[in-house]
């Protein structure tokens, strides 16, 4: 069937399905830590995302619970049914127009967390606030620090102000499944080293050697903790 014979809430339905993957892969199976000189309530954030804060992304309502919303939607076996497109105090229209933009807002979500992206700190927009927001440009997604920060809402095109809005300057991943963050997506040797206090308890032993390996030989901590030790006599 032609897209424009489609009906809206099919419309919505299939990007549900189409885009949980996408979450599913790039949040819920990762974490991230992120430092940028926007941030300045907190030296740094690590988001981790849950399975339940898929359904803030989407604008629509369902008697599922979040988790099992998602399950249909990552599984393909979501129904019209299973939601609704009103949203408790909006009407129709409203509801609809703050769908689409969120639909529209998908496709992009797997390139937030990238050196290309900007953040905001306390974000503001309407009613909703945000400990932090990113965007790349193509959408806004915002985060609430409990204390991790977890997904809170979606907006099309970049809603940071530029006033207060800075690159991230260091963002570091790892697998849900590992304890530390083992990959470095955003920072240069500079960089990591100059915040090597700030993530030395929360990298593993392979980071943690490369970011001492650029230290100035003056400076590696190693280094001045050996000079520090006693010499046996």
């Amino acid at each position: 069937m032609p897209e424009n014979q489609i009906s809206f809430k099919t419309r919505v339905k299939n990007a549900l399905i189409q885009y949980a993957g996408v979450y599913y892969s790039q949040f819920v199976c990762k974490d991230y830590l992120l430092i940028s000189d926007a941030f300045h309530k907190q030296a740094y954030y690590i988001l981790s995302a849950e399975k339940d804060n898929f359904l803030h992304l989407t604008g629509v309502t369902t008697s599922l619970s979040p988790s099992s919303f998602f399950d249909k939607c990552l599984n393909g076996s979501l129904e019209e049914d299973d939601f609704d497109l009103t949203s408790h105090g909006q009407d129709e229209k409203a509801s609809k127009g703050s769908i689409r933009r969120k639909i529209k807002s998908l496709p992009y979500i797997g390139g937030l967390i990238s050196a290309s992206s900007y953040v905001e700190e306390d974000f503001r927009k309407n009613s909703v606030f945000c400990s932090i927001a990113s965007s790349d440009g193509s959408c806004t997604m915002g985060f609430i620090a409990v204390p991790k920060a977890r997904p809170k809402t979606l907006l099309i095109g970049n809603e940071l102000d530029s006033a207060k809005a800075q690159p991230l300057k260091i963002i570091l991943m790892k697998s849900r499944s590992d304890t530390l963050f083992d990959t470095v997506i955003a920072g240069n040797d500079n960089d990591l080293v100059s915040n090597y206090e700030l993530i030395k308890t929360h990298i593993d032993a392979a980071l943690n050697s490369r970011i001492l390996s650029a230290f100035p030989n003056e400076k590696n901590p190693e280094s001045i903790k050996s000079t520090e030790e006693p010499s046996e006599s």
